[in-house]
């Protein structure tokens, strides 16, 4: 009797330390990571998520600039606040590149070659961001993100929000809606997300 009541104890903690909010982020935070949308879909409330992160890639480019953004992507949980019976927040610090940097790099080293450079031809705008991509120190940032996690019927799953997959890709998102601003303080160029997840179709 001892051994059956050990057994189902430790299969009771087996099945609690796989799972919570915390885990099921982590989970969906991997699933991106590793490039598996449709895994990532799984751990997501919203049933648009896979295609809105189903990326294509138009050039050589954006596939060096995605695969880059998730290779460096690192991530620790910092926090889980219950709200309800049913809804979690879970806050993550997200270390990646530094995609603002990356990009004002880009543009002013053009425009230094383009005013000091007359003998030898300037380095075309992709070939300088791949050179800035596969730099040995690349400029990091790091920020924090707030997940909802809510109980379904599905089990946990994740309320994924633009601002969610922005931080995760070192605020791509916001660099590109704000290209006329770069090097200005994040308060100056303060741009508000929209609800759902970005599109990169």
């Amino acid at each position: 009797m001892k051994k059956i009541l050990l057994g189902i104890f430790m299969l009771l903690c087996i099945v609690s330390c796989g799972s919570g909010p915390d885990k099921t982020v982590s989970k969906f935070i991997e699933s991106v990571k590793a490039e598996k949308m449709k895994e990532a879909a799984k751990y997501a409330i919203d049933d648009s998520f896979e295609g809105n992160l189903d990326v294509k890639y138009n050039n050589k480019f954006q596939e060096l600039l995605f695969k880059t953004l998730l290779k460096n992507l690192e991530y620790k949980i910092i926090g889980t606040e219950k709200q309800d019976n049913d809804t979690t927040i879970v806050t993550v610090e997200v270390t990646n590149l530094d995609v603002q940097k990356v990009f004002l790099q880009v543009f002013q080293k053009m425009s230094q070659e383009v005013f000091t450079n007359k003998d030898s031809k300037p380095l075309s705008a992709e070939e300088r961001f791949k050179q800035e991509l596969e730099a040995k120190d690349k400029p990091k940032t790091k920020n924090t993100t707030k997940f909802v996690v809510k109980k379904t019927p599905q089990g946990e799953k994740v309320v994924v929000t633009a601002e969610n997959i922005d931080v995760l890709l070192g605020k791509l998102n916001t660099t590109l809606l704000n290209l006329g601003n770069l090097g200005k303080t994040e308060n100056e160029t303060a741009v508000e997300l929209p609800e759902t997840g970005p599109s990169t179709g």
